[in-house]
């Protein structure tokens, strides 16, 4: 059996990991907006129009963030 070293790329890595991290505190932030919104104005009929823009937004994040889906349309995939 043999090892294989591997080259790690520190500074991709840990700009990935900052892009993770500030990716996550806003889907926190829109999530704590959303709790917001949905508790003061229950039974509102434009309560679901006030929300979409931030369910887009998260939708978004959570696919360029942690899905890459930009690496699709890429030269690198």
């Amino acid at each position: 059996m043999t090892t294989e070293q591997v080259a790690v790329d520190r500074e991709g890595l840990r700009k990935d990991t900052r892009k993770g991290l500030i990716g996550a505190f806003w889907l926190a932030v829109m999530t704590i907006i959303e709790y917001i919104i949905a508790t003061q104005f229950e039974g509102e009929p434009w309560m679901l129009w006030a929300l979409l823009p931030f369910v887009l937004a998260k939708g978004w994040i959570i696919l360029d963030t942690f899905m890459h889906i930009r690496a699709l349309w890429g030269d690198d995939h």
